[in-house]
């Protein structure tokens, strides 16, 4: 029988539908702490009023937000403010995720469709590919850490990149209408635990440009041979025209031969359906059997 005024922590815990640990450690952060703890027996007891507690506890969390952050929201110490910037953060966070889910189960349907003989290479046919080669170019770059490949982990990492790089070049006294447009560079980071990758972004800027504090200027090296292919629209699809293009290079006797790089033409204020992008691979043609 439960005790209408106070319950214990597995009582409570069952009637929140959270654990008896997840109790704990909000206990242990100041979360939620018990109404009464016994001081011999150090037995948790909750009061039947901290039910609506815990339920906007949990509401929180569902939504998104850090436990420190929920703190803030349950002690008072975020006002309406933060508390909406919160959980606009969080918002953007789950829509991120949403879309690289999208993305994901879009190319799983398409290989699963592969496997049943339907469609089979049809995207790798119907891209336009170019083979040509890629002249050498002056750059301003940032190189930052993601923690891996794919646009969920680059995308946070390289949008800053951009606003970074033009500031400084402007401030260099670089005009925007005397640089090229942006490109990136990507490549598996060798430190730490192997997993992450090395983003390397900014912008292509006339021959002789010099040194510029905050940047690396720098001759990027040019390409004899590069299969190259263009993606319109959203980054949160640009997997897809990868793997297109990979399977092109694997289908038209090619083999890759560098690491990629991606040319973007469209200026990032203009909305992502409108981007046009161009995928470049540096490929040598495959030995023969």
């Amino acid at each position: 029988m439960l005790n209408l005024d106070m319950y214990s922590i597995g009582e409570f815990a069952s009637i929140g539908r959270v654990t008896v640990r997840m109790l704990r450690h909000y206990d242990e952060i100041g979360l939620l702490r018990p109404a009464r703890v016994d001081p011999f027996t150090g037995y948790r007891s909750y009061a039947a009023a901290q039910l609506t507690e815990l339920s906007r506890i949990v509401e929180l969390k569902g939504l998104g937000l850090k436990l420190d952050e929920i703190t803030r929201v349950m002690c008072g110490a975020a006002d309406a403010g933060e508390t909406e910037r919160m959980l606009a953060s969080a918002r953007l966070e789950l829509a991120r995720r949403v879309a690289a889910d999208t993305a994901a189960l879009a190319r799983l349907d398409a290989r699963l469709r592969q496997l049943r003989g339907e469609n089979i290479m049809a995207t790798a046919e119907t891209i336009s590919v170019e083979v040509r080669a890629i002249p050498a170019q002056r750059v301003a770059t940032i190189t930052r850490q993601a923690p891996g490949f794919g646009n969920e982990n680059i995308g946070p990492v390289i949008g800053p990149i951009f606003p970074t790089v033009a500031g400084t070049l402007e401030r260099a006294g670089v005009r925007r209408d005397g640089y090229g447009p942006a490109i990136a560079l990507y490549a598996a980071d060798e430190g730490g635990d192997g997993s992450g990758a090395l983003v390397t972004a900014g912008f292509v800027v006339p021959d002789g440009t010099g040194a510029i504090d905050g940047v690396e200027v720098t001759e990027l090296p040019g390409v004899e041979q590069a299969a190259v292919t263009v993606h319109r629209g959203e980054m949160t699809r640009i997997g897809e025209s990868w793997e297109a293009l990979v399977n092109w290079i694997q289908a038209n006797g090619y083999e890759l031969a560098g690491v990629c790089r991606e040319v973007y033409w469209t200026p990032g204020d203009r909305p992502q359906s409108e981007w046009v992008t161009d995928l470049v691979q540096p490929v040598r043609r495959a030995a023969t059997q």
